[in-house]
């Protein structure tokens, strides 16, 4: 029997069917005793059909739309063609002021949750631990090669930690007042390293994004598009996302901007530029709107419903009767 004969006779519900791919759908009608069980109606096959060209489509854009810069947390490259540059922005100076701040986050992670009770033995090891590792690393900040301001601020910050571990060793107990009161003395010279840290991120990134844009020309550079690959924590008001909108002239994702919360790799983000991009098309052909797509078809239809029929009301009263 033939694939295609083989699919039409194969059994899956029409809703799930929406949720797979054609690929999918086709390796579970090959499966062996799959034929005799179950079928599958017109619908679903005409909707596998919409799903395939779909993905056809969006794999055409994510490979023709270029020039693309990808951004990671760490890199960018630029892809264009046969032209392929990467780029790190993260400096040992980044990373060195980042370590020093981590230092009393983790106390804070650490003893968050023990607060106004006593500490068990495990947490006093950990204690012991973190003050042996800072004690250790602190003649390092001596090499970081920065102002003697910005070393003296590592030293406060890494002595004030060791000094707070001290203490609770000795006392076997922290309040969450006191822990607050540790967090915020600190918060200050915290932010001051963020503040140079990000500064010497977005400098190393203006220097080599100034570069590609004289590599490519003011026509290509004009058709770039950016992916921004990163957690969903920090998504809003990414460092990088208000870097390249500032340099495109673009306030919002969706059209040069993409943001994706998947994992960094080239592929899905590639992926997802070109669901953008198709989108986009959608958008304008049928509604006029480039971005309609870019939020939930349904938010219109759900918004007039909701309206007139507002949640936990309708059928509690029902239920009462």
């Amino acid at each position: 029997m033939n694939m295609i004969a083989r699919l039409k006779m194969t059994s899956i519900p029409r809703a799930l069917a929406t949720t797979l791919t054609a690929a999918t759908l086709i390796q579970l009608a090959a499966l062996p005793g799959r034929a005799e069980e179950t079928k599958v109606d017109p619908l679903t096959t005409l909707n596998m059909e919409f799903r395939s060209i779909y993905g056809q489509a969006r794999e055409h854009y994510a490979a023709t739309t270029l020039p693309l810069i990808v951004c990671y947390s760490d890199r960018m490259i630029l892809l264009d063609n046969d032209l392929r540059d990467e780029v790190s922005f993260i400096s040992e100076k980044y990373t060195d002021l980042k370590v020093v701040d981590h230092v009393p986050l983790a106390l804070f992670a650490l003893l968050s949750w023990h607060c106004d009770k006593p500490l068990s033995t495990d947490t006093l090891k950990e204690l012991e631990k973190l003050r042996t590792l800072i004690k250790a690393a602190e003649p390092s900040v001596d090499a970081f090669g920065v102002d003697a301001q910005t070393t003296e601020r590592q030293h406060i910050l890494l002595d004030h930690s060791v000094g707070l571990i001290e203490l609770l060793l000795r006392r076997k107990e922290v309040s969450a007042k006191q822990l607050e009161e540790f967090c915020r003395e600190l918060e200050p010279l915290i932010m001051q390293n963020v503040d140079q840290a990000v500064a010497n991120q977005l400098a190393i990134m203006d220097k080599a994004v100034t570069g590609w844009k004289e590599k490519l020309g003011p026509e290509r550079f004009n058709k770039l598009t950016v992916v921004i690959v990163s957690g969903h924590m920090p998504r809003e008001k990414h460092t990088c996302f208000q870097y390249f909108s500032r340099a495109l002239k673009v306030k919002e994702e969706g059209l040069r901007i993409v943001y994706s919360e998947g994992e960094a790799e080239e592929k899905p983000a590639r992926e997802l530029v070109g669901t953008h991009v198709l989108d986009a098309s959608i958008g304008t052909a049928f509604f006029k709107e480039p971005l309609r797509m870019h939020r939930d078809l349904l938010s219109d239809g759900a918004a007039k419903y909701l309206k007139s029929h507002p949640p936990l009301q309708r059928f509690s009263k029902e239920s009462s009767k």
